[in-house]
């Protein structure tokens, strides 16, 4: 029988998770700085709005914390990001959900993560923003074959030892799927990706820029 495992987990620290309710922050806030905690920019995402924590931290805060009420856009937040010239090199990506499945799994592979931007279907506007955080699936033959992104999503419970708590599913071809199963704890739903936006640090190896 095929055996369930992780291909690759950027993170293994549970303290890159960071609720809803810590930080005065939307969602695109909480899955930047669990990012910025996977790249080693800041130590402790639940700390950015400490006013003696690291500088860095402070820095990010200070350029998001005004967007708690309305939300902000991944390319809001890149411009924002690119301000604070933390070296590093982001990617964006929207259109059709397999498009974003596809960039997604491309950029976990190179050791980047992801910011997702999804929506439950039928609700469009009811969009959220959470973290990829590496991918999981099965082995048949000794051959990998993935299956569902791990997620470290800010509206749901505390992950415990490990840094995911909920995974979006796909099919091992997902070609052309126009949504995806997403699992947590407590409930099973199927969303459809919006945009995505990898991060990765200026000195590592570059993309081919290429949209998938």
């Amino acid at each position: 029988m095929p055996d369930f495992i992780v291909q690759k987990l950027l993170s293994t620290d549970s303290k890159i998770y960071c609720s809803q309710g810590e930080i005065s922050g939307g969602c695109v806030t909480h899955a930047a700085a669990s990012a910025l905690s996977v790249l080693g920019i800041i130590r402790n995402p639940r700390s950015i709005t400490e006013q003696r924590g690291e500088p860095r931290a402070r820095l990010f805060w200070q350029k998001m914390k005004d967007a708690y009420v309305d939300g902000i856009s991944l390319p809001e937040f890149a411009r924002r990001l690119d301000e604070l010239d933390f070296e590093l090199t982001l990617a964006h990506v929207a259109g059709a959900h397999y498009r974003i499945l596809n960039f997604t799994r491309t950029a976990l592979q190179k050791g980047q993560p992801v910011i997702l931007s999804f929506a439950p279907v039928g609700c469009p506007r009811q969009l959220h923003a959470v973290l990829a955080t590496g991918t999981a699936g099965t082995t048949i033959a000794r051959r990998f074959v993935p299956s569902a992104i791990l997620i470290t999503d800010s509206s749901e419970s505390h992950p415990g030892i490990g840094p995911h708590n909920a995974r979006l599913e796909f099919s091992p071809s997902a070609k052309r799927e126009r949504n995806g199963l997403y699992i947590t704890a407590w409930a099973s739903y199927r969303v459809t990706l919006a945009a995505a936006m990898s991060l990765r640090p200026v000195g590592s190896k570059r993309s081919d820029g290429k949209s998938p």
